[in-house]
């Protein structure tokens, strides 16, 4: 553990961004109707360390703590689209379908490797396309 001080840490991502984006149309035959979308992107990850021999013992080793092992970076885009109306004086509703992980592709992404470096030890499987309705009074 004390030699893993000031290094990168496993399973831990140094940057990260979410970029959002929404328009209402307030006017005209779209008034009422919203879009949106939104960016997320995940820089690489350390999964894992090449191994050094002991010379002496070829039974012990230790790990290159300087020359990680990175898996891939991430990102995905979410739209949706949305539609809004005054029911009365006090209810409004508003119903939303939105699209998560919009261009999304059945891959696995490895989570940690060998120690040769290339063969994947465990992955995990990317997250799926998914879309949902949402429906919201308010009053």
């Amino acid at each position: 553990m004390k030699l893993q001080e000031n290094t990168a840490a496993s399973e831990l991502r140094k940057w990260r961004y979410n970029v959002v984006s929404n328009y209402s149309f307030r006017t005209g035959m779209l008034k009422g109707t919203g879009v949106g979308a939104s960016y997320r992107w995940q820089d690489k990850v350390v999964i894992g360390y090449p191994v050094i021999p002991d010379p002496k013992n070829p039974s012990l080793a230790s790990f290159n703590l300087s020359q990680p092992y990175y898996g891939p970076s991430e990102d995905a885009c979410d739209l949706w689209l949305s539609y809004e109306h005054k029911l009365s004086d006090k209810i409004g509703w508003k119903i939303q379908f939105n699209v998560r992980n919009a261009f999304g592709k059945d891959k696995v992404i490895p989570i940690s490797v060998e120690p040769d470096g290339k063969t994947w030890a465990a992955v995990r499987i990317a997250p799926n396309q998914e879309w949902f309705v949402s429906n919201t009074f308010s009053f």
